[in-house]
């Protein structure tokens, strides 16, 4: 009897460190019932010290669903002091602490507090002062990128287009990768399981959706296609389309939609009937993925159709298609997204004024082309889709031109030489103007540039006919031939 209870009050205790184990993972993630955290946020404090003059401090970070930016800006007084920022975090997500002199990778979750020290004496030497796995998480990243021997740098700027043909981008691919696995492997036994598998897949599949996004850039870059190397596609073998183990790692839903973008252009359609972009990105994923990772992909691929495409495009499918989630939050949480998206420059509503600097370092206002239509083209420097509009907004400003019509491009995120050495590289014969720092927030934030490239239509008064009009090479100049003859 007396063993019985031992036994029992063994097993008790047993039930009770389970359940201290439980409770921990539930306040290391913060999650709800739902295994995103939709309204989820995440704080980063950061303590600095021996700061000789005002620096400037930023924090930016990207939420997939629904889409929100954050990118802070603000200054560190001399001397040492402390700030706090509040950021939007839905699942393990990345964050860029920008100072002088240094970019620090940042990983938060739902519901953490990250405290990091920053000496500006020895500006690479910052510390993660958390007592959690966070930390260590954290303290890993900034390791990867400065400490280790061989640093991981980011593969884009290592392996860019530029530095020659795809059987040399595919080789310098191939060291980086290796590197990169080699130094997870060296140290992973230090970090939570949680984060080993996390970090094992944003591995593989950062490096997939680099190398298929790079043909396309190619492409755009010498502007023409390129016949792929043998084997040059060989990493799509052994990686898995459908992972649940990676559904929130942002880099994995880039994966997919390069996947899925290459099997359109390929017109492997394999038994999807819609060549149309969302249709068949839809298609696809129904075939392909199952559980949370469909729901959230067909919410982000709308979400991304309503930002970059066409609004009307993604609202009509949503329309006709309101049951494709398997969890109905996806569509409660998606349709409060664009609902909210729609109060930013209104139809029939007039556009906001600005005056921004030509090529010929002269002011042009907005108000000043009253009386004819008027096509605004927001863009910024490195904008792929942007710039594969050029040509067109080109053509629309040579048959336009005689005409009561203004083919205007705004370019903002970018600076004045960057501005004007894309301008000359592409030749654009539109009326080409370039937002400063002065004016750069008020335009972003008045006319709702989160995405790019984005067209606004505007009538001969100035109003705002289509705040999210059709792209040049889709369909523009039938809706500027209509408000013409209007």
């Amino acid at each position: 009897m007396i063993h019985n209870k031992r036994k029992c009050r063994i097993r008790h205790k047993i039930q009770i460190l389970i359940c201290v184990f439980l409770t921990a993972m539930n306040t290391l993630f913060a999650q709800t019932s739902f295994w995103y955290d939709f309204s989820g946020t995440a704080s980063l404090e950061i303590n600095y010290t021996n700061n000789t003059r005002p620096n400037a401090c930023k924090v930016s970070s990207y939420k997939m669903f629904p889409e929100e930016y954050t990118d802070i800006i603000d200054t560190l007084s001399s001397g040492f002091g402390k700030k706090t920022y509040k950021i939007p975090v839905s699942g393990p997500q990345s964050v860029t602490l920008t100072l002088p002199g240094i970019e620090v990778p940042i990983l938060l979750i739902p519901g953490a507090s990250l405290a990091c020290a920053v000496d500006f004496s020895d500006i690479k030497n910052v510390k993660f002062q958390t007592a959690d796995s966070l930390s260590l998480i954290n303290g890993y990243l900034l390791k990867k990128k400065f400490l280790s021997s061989s640093p991981v740098k980011n593969k884009s700027s290592e392996a860019s287009p530029p530095a020659g043909y795809l059987t040399s981008y595919s080789a310098k691919m191939n060291d980086l990768y290796q590197k990169e696995m080699l130094f997870f492997d060296q140290n992973k036994d230090e970090l939570p399981k949680w984060f080993q598998t996390h970090e094992y897949w944003n591995i593989r599949y950062a490096d997939a959706s680099a190398r298929m996004n790079t043909v396309v850039s190619r492409e755009i870059s010498i502007q023409k296609a390129e016949s792929i190397p043998p084997n040059y596609y060989s990493f799509l073998d052994a990686l898995p389309v459908g992972n649940q183990s990676a559904k929130n790692n942002y880099k994995y839903y880039l994966f997919l939609y390069e996947l899925f973008n290459k099997r359109l252009k390929e017109k492997k359609f394999a038994g999807c009937k819609s060549a149309d972009w969302l249709p068949f990105h839809i298609c696809q994923a129904e075939m392909e993925l199952s559980g949370d990772v469909l729901d959230m992909y067909k919410a982000w691929a709308i979400q991304l159709v309503f930002n970059q495409y066409n609004r009307d495009v993604a609202k009509e499918y949503l329309k006709q298609n309101s049951n494709i989630f398997r969890d109905p939050v996806w569509l409660e949480k998606l349709q409060l997204s664009l609902k909210s998206k729609e109060k930013f420059l209104e139809k029939n509503k007039p556009a906001p004024n600005f005056v921004l600097t030509d090529l010929k370092d002269s002011l042009t206002s907005l108000k000043s082309m009253k009386g004819n239509v008027v096509v605004l083209s927001f863009w910024f420097a490195g904008c792929k889709p942007c710039i594969e509009e050029f040509p067109f907004e080109n053509a629309l400003a040579e048959k336009f031109r005689d005409q009561q019509v203004k083919i205007v491009n705004v370019c903002v995120n970018t600076t004045e030489e960057n501005w004007r050495r894309y301008s000359e590289r592409f030749g654009l014969k539109t009326i080409n103007l370039w937002a400063n720092p002065q004016w750069e927030k008020s335009v972003i934030e008045k006319y709702d540039l989160t995405v790019f490239p984005k067209y606004v239509l505007l009538d001969k008064n100035l109003n705002a006919v289509d705040t999210s009009a059709e792209r040049p090479s889709q369909g523009l100049e039938n809706q500027i031939m209509t408000l013409l003859n209007q």
